[in-house]
């Protein structure tokens, strides 16, 4: 069996070239998220097309952060690697229970979508900025 991650970045992928190709899904593939992702692609979507994605933009050195709304606090959410700070990723997806957290799900359909709002930012207020989820480390925190 394939595992959770793979399985569920493969469909995302997939939903990312049809978001990406057509700006919707078709209701077969919407189907096929519920199916496998569950409220995590309903929480994951609304907060894609409701604005609750943003990305701080600092210059002049071009970094991107990206952060998303979830239910009690706001996330940092790494999609490169992918990661992102909330507690459903370090208690399940972490230990592959699950491969994804609904706030990469939003990530990844706000950025292809093109609906995230834009924060631009110097440089030197990069640790005002990130500081937040810093604090989060230290003091917990849930969602």
């Amino acid at each position: 069996m394939q595992n959770a991650f793979l399985r569920e970045n493969e469909l995302i992928d997939k939903a990312c070239i049809e978001l990406g190709s057509s700006g919707e899904l078709s209701p077969s593939l919407k189907d096929e998220l519920r199916e496998l992702l569950g409220d995590r692609f309903s929480n994951g979507w609304e907060l894609a097309i409701s604005g609750g994605v943003r990305r701080y933009e600092f210059s002049p050195s071009g970094r991107v952060v990206w952060a998303v709304q979830g239910r009690k606090s706001e996330y940092q959410v790494m999609p490169d690697i992918p990661f992102c700070y909330c507690d459903d990723y370090y208690f399940r997806v972490m230990d592959r229970k699950r491969g994804l957290c609904y706030h990469i799900i939003a990530q990844r359909f706000a950025s292809v979508l093109n609906r995230f709002e834009r924060l631009p930012k110097k440089d030197s207020q990069y640790s005002i900025v990130t500081a937040r989820w810093r604090a989060r480390e230290d003091g917990g925190g849930s969602d």
